[in-house]
């Protein structure tokens, strides 16, 4: 019965509001934000040799990050606005769009996975899309996605 118990505890977590899931999901932002910086700051250095490390170090972070927002924010707002057919599926919307971000995110760190494939002005030219790439997104996930939380 304690197993049972302890399954049902989590769910009614995933389901319900949870007053710091924005202030860890803003958190989690500013520390993929703060190894992209390292990595281009290894980049314009050309030490070139330091930044697959951090790339994977990054890829674990965004991941935690996309396993957290999955299981905790949009469950609980597909919960929340399960009867608001617009809202649901701009959320379901944005969700879909967070997957194509992770393949990705994936697919770039696959691809430069060592230090001559970085040294190419490719890895370059495909950081500063993805840079700018998630930069726009999390904008728009603190200004506008993360208001319809609370």
């Amino acid at each position: 019965m304690g197993i049972l118990k302890n399954i049902l505890a989590k769910l009614r977590k995933i389901y319900t509001y949870e007053d710091k899931l924005i202030i860890e999901l803003k958190d989690d932002h500013q520390t993929l934000f703060s190894l992209f910086n390292k990595i281009e700051k290894h980049l314009q250095k050309q030490n070139f040799e330091k930044i697959p490390e951090i790339l994977k170090k990054f890829h674990y972070e965004y991941r935690l990050h996309i396993i957290y927002e999955d299981n905790y924010f949009y469950t609980y707002m597909k919960s929340k606005y399960k009867y608001n057919e617009k809202i649901l599926n701009f959320i379901n919307q944005k969700q879909e769009e967070m997957k194509s971000i992770s393949k990705a995110i994936s697919g770039f760190i696959n691809r430069f996975d060592n230090v001559k494939k970085i040294e190419s002005e490719q890895f370059k030219n495909e950081l500063e899309k993805l840079g700018k790439a998630l930069k726009a997104r999390v904008e728009f996930e603190e200004k506008e996605l993360y208001t319809l939380y609370s």
